[in-house]
């Protein structure tokens, strides 16, 4: 996943600079655009500040699979260890067996709404029996409009120095964690430009979730690079069935890994169950060894020389990928799954392909994104008719 991270400090622009060397001693957020590298740009703040001798640093997000990612993108410096980067679930569960000696939730319990009401209570009487309120040196949280405003409030209260980033139209939880930026008094920033989605790729994005401003749509805001990265395309694939959706893909795919070498390939789906589905296709075929399916294979991470990753769309939150495969998008066709946000974020991890698969109908909004302008006369309604 290397070329998922900045390795020069010449591909920052000035205001990415700017965020990243802002005073160590603050509170801060940096809200923008899918691609604008608000990850990317976390991390190089949380290496910076570790850097000044401030060690003890956390970084938090919300899924496995996105902390995963950001394992990645650490580098060799030795500032940051693997192991100071956590899910919330993780922190708290820990964070509260540390200072109240008992489990967040019930062995084999589900981390569901009514678990995260009981663990936010735990947390907050875990931290008023700390003897001292600065734990960390400094907190970093990804993704933060996945997480609620009073979660936000019971972690960032254990730094002085913290950083939150997100951006709420990937909020697919329904949280309302970028409402803590006010509550807490959080000195704002905002990205304008995006340079990772190619522009075909925005303006579908941008058919899904239209701006206020068309000023501020992604296509108008894409510093995608055509020359250095190449022509962006995005494609609905009406098929017969399952199995003409794969063979299409795995088409699509063994062209991709040759034109897109040394980088990686993001396949997307609903449902678990899809997932394990996919896994037993991929088994049938050549590449089997070549894909990591997430959240299945035992030894499933992005830390590995594997050059595809298949993921819920739920789990490739924060992820990016040069090419993106939407599988079984007919799964998407009714509520909760047919959100609006659901969609925008699965289109938005891709850079430069982005192929949706669909058997049957997929939900609207989602098929009109797709969709590409066709002239139309009065005698196209009447086919058949003599004019």
């Amino acid at each position: 996943m290397k070329k998922s991270w900045w390795r020069s400090k010449n591909e920052l622009d000035e205001d990415q600079k700017a965020f990243i060397q802002l005073p160590a001693h603050g509170r801060y957020s940096l809200v923008g655009p899918p691609g604008s590298g608000k990850t990317n740009l976390l991390l190089l703040r949380a290496q910076f500040i570790a850097g000044m001798g401030e060690k003890n640093v956390l970084i938090v997000t919300y899924t496995k699979a996105l902390a995963d990612f950001i394992r990645t993108g650490i580098g060799s410096n030795g500032l940051i260890s693997p192991n100071q980067v956590r899910t919330y679930h993780s922190w708290a569960s820990s964070h509260i067996l540390e200072n109240l000696g008992q489990r967040a939730i019930p062995k084999g319990a589900d981390f569901d709404e009514s678990a995260r009401s009981s663990i936010l209570e735990l947390l907050r009487e875990a931290n008023a029996k700390l003897p001292a309120k600065n734990l960390f040196s400094a907190i970093f949280v990804d993704e933060a409009q996945d997480l609620t405003a009073d979660e936000l409030d019971v972690l960032l209260s254990l730094s002085e120095n913290v950083a939150i980033c997100g951006d709420a139209r990937q909020g697919i939880y329904e949280r309302n964690g970028l409402s803590a930026v006010e509550k807490l008094a959080l000195q704002p920033h905002t990205l304008k430009r995006h340079f990772r989605i190619g522009q075909k790729i925005a303006k579908v994005a941008d058919r899904l979730m239209p701006p206020d401003n068309p000023a501020d749509s992604l296509e108008a805001t894409s510093n995608y690079d055509r020359k250095t990265q190449g022509e962006s395309s995005a494609h609905m694939n009406p098929c017969a069935n399952r199995d003409e959706q794969f063979e299409k893909m795995l088409e699509k795919i063994n062209i991709q890994l040759d034109a897109f070498k040394d980088d990686t390939i993001g396949i997307f789906c609903a449902k678990r169950e899809t997932l394990e589905e996919l896994r037993a296709r991929f088994n049938k075929t050549k590449l089997a060894e070549q894909i990591c399916v997430h959240g299945v294979d035992d030894d499933s991470n992005f830390s590995g020389s594997k050059p595809i990753h298949a993921l819920t769309i739920h789990a490739s939150k924060g992820t990016e990928f040069r090419a993106v495969h939407l599988f079984a998008a007919e799964e998407l066709a009714s509520y909760p799954l047919n959100r609006r946000r659901l969609g925008f974020t699965a289109i938005t991890r891709a850079k430069t392909a982005l192929n949706t698969y669909r058997t049957g109908d997929t939900n609207q909004p989602l098929e009109n994104a797709f969709a590409q302008p066709k002239h139309m006369e009065l005698d196209d309604l009447f086919p058949g008719e003599q004019s």
